[in-house]
């Protein structure tokens, strides 16, 4: 279905629900490992662990504006709530990941961004 880049810097990470959804994912527990995969390979979302995951979101910007990133945290943290508005994630979910959810959520992000209707303006 997608290819996934997935950051998080514990060792022990599963993206296990992420493969059973039928995506390709490609996880990272390095910063700078994550960011020289972005900039090599195409990938269709990010999933970011925070708080790490927000410093990366501006790297990948740099690579495409239009990046599509989901925000993951263990911890329903206000300020990364924040952050992530700021830079405007697709999505912000909570640990443990939950198939639906994330499933869902990944639908979203992959939507994010196309037009499903075509509109033509003659001005």
């Amino acid at each position: 279905m997608a290819k996934i880049l997935a950051f998080d810097p514990d060792p022990e990470a599963s993206w296990k629900t992420v493969e059973e959804l039928g995506h390709e994912v490609f996880s990272f527990t390095d910063q700078g490992e994550a960011l020289d995969f972005a900039r090599e390979t195409k990938v269709d979302i990010s999933i970011l662990a925070a708080p790490e995951g927000v410093d990366l979101i501006k790297h990948l910007r740099e690579i495409s504006s239009n990046y599509k990133v989901v925000l993951l945290s263990s911890d329903p943290d206000l300020e990364q709530v924040k952050q992530g508005i700021r830079h405007r994630v697709c999505s912000f979910l909570f640990k443990p990941i939950i198939m639906k959810e994330m499933d869902s959520c990944l639908k979203r992000a992959l939507l994010k961004g196309k037009t499903t209707t075509k509109v033509a303006l003659n001005l």
